[in-house]
């Protein structure tokens, strides 16, 4: 049970998580939820950034931003907004940094997809085309 823990408690493994439960969970979303995501989107992305650039150029920014850290961050926003996942037995995993490169990791990504397949008969992958944070 020791190495199971840990593996659940890696950030590779987090962000992993995250990203695909969010992935299940955007086609969901109504026009008012997308709406208060983006919200607090724009919020998380200026405080983990450090960012005090204009509204336009952060949605600039995270619409060029690769899909997998615009779902982790969209996660915390979620979470922030007690906004729930697609599964009750789920919840968001502590992230400390969204875009940090290792949530990108293909073998953690690879591992959360089987195990979601495996608890609740669904198949997941992160889209190719980033998300258009402009059309929320």
């Amino acid at each position: 049970m020791g190495f199971l823990s840990r593996l659940l408690d890696m950030p590779s493994f987090n962000g992993a998580t995250n990203a695909l439960l969010v992935e299940l969970a955007i086609p969901e979303l109504t026009e008012s939820q997308r709406a208060q995501l983006k919200g607090r989107v724009l919020d998380l992305y200026r405080t983990h950034k450090a960012s005090a650039e204009a509204t336009d150029v952060i949605l600039t920014e995270l619409n060029q931003t690769p899909r997998i850290f615009q779902l982790i961050i969209v996660a915390l926003a979620m979470k922030d907004l007690d906004y729930p996942l697609p599964f009750k037995k789920e919840k968001v995993q502590k992230i400390t940094d969204p875009f940090d490169p290792i949530h990108a990791d293909e073998y953690a990504m690879r591992a959360v997809a089987r195990r979601l397949k495996w608890h609740y008969g669904v198949e997941v992958c992160i889209a190719n085309e980033s998300i258009s944070f402009d059309s929320w």
